[in-house]
């Protein structure tokens, strides 16, 4: 994931890595070392210096902090230690979104909460129900999301090499790493080299799906955080 964003961000300025290396103020070696994933862990300080030199975006720079950043960790990049159960008002509040569709995940994207508008898109939406795993391994999902690889299953598969390295001790982020790439579709998309920098969804990114009617639906995904649980992730989903 490292070699991704930085590679992209290298290659978007015309720098090679000789170059990138003296803009950041390392050795050759070193910074090879840092876009390959060989490189430890870093102060704050370099790493900002990394992100001006090469002019990361914001969710770049998120991206490199969360894999080599120093191990006090800002509060929204944690997670806590055991499962915390979802409050009564947040659950509430995604399950009144209508009509929009609506459901609320942990960073394993573990569905939490929904309302009854998302299942009328994804009638496979329940409490217990991994996203990531139904998006990239279940055989209906190529029918239903359309571009499968390009639109859904690569910015979904960078998003789980993201989590996958930053929880490294988690063991059900592991296990739904592992159910992913214990298919063949799933170990060719983690090695892809066309995966994408983002973490998440963009809001102004439309994707089109199949619904269960046959109809063909074009919405934007929405992400938020709760404040109050900032290792969960609050997903609308709406006519783009």
């Amino acid at each position: 994931m490292i070699t991704h964003v930085l590679r992209a961000a290298r290659e978007r300025n015309g720098l090679s890595t000789d170059q990138a290396a003296e803009l950041c103020g390392v050795s050759g070696r070193w910074y090879r070392a840092l876009e390959n994933g060989n490189s430890g862990r870093h102060s704050n300080a370099l790493l900002t210096k990394i992100r001006s030199a090469l002019g990361l975006s914001e969710e770049e720079w998120l991206v490199l902090y969360r894999l080599v950043g120093a191990q006090d960790l800002p509060e929204e990049i944690m997670a806590p230690t055991t499962n915390t159960p979802v409050p009564d008002r947040i659950r509430t509040f995604v399950e009144g979104l209508e009509p929009w569709g609506a459901y609320l995940c942990d960073y394993r994207w573990d569905v939490l909460a929904h309302n009854h508008a998302i299942t009328r898109l994804f009638p496979w939406v329940r409490e217990g129900v991994n996203v990531m795993e139904w998006a990239l391994t279940d055989p209906e999902a190529p029918e239903s999301l359309i571009r499968w690889e390009t639109d859904w299953a690569l910015p979904m598969m960078a998003q789980l090499r993201l989590h996958d390295a930053q929880w490294k001790d988690d063991s059900r982020m592991q296990a739904v790493t592992q159910s992913v790439r214990s298919t063949a579709a799933g170990r060719r998309l983690w090695n892809s080299p066309n995966l994408p920098s983002l973490s998440y969804p963009a809001a102004e990114t439309t994707r089109r799906l199949r619904g269960p009617d046959a109809r063909i639906y074009a919405i934007s995904f929405v992400p938020l955080m709760p404040l109050q649980l900032p290792w969960y992730r609050f997903m609308a989903v709406m006519p783009a």
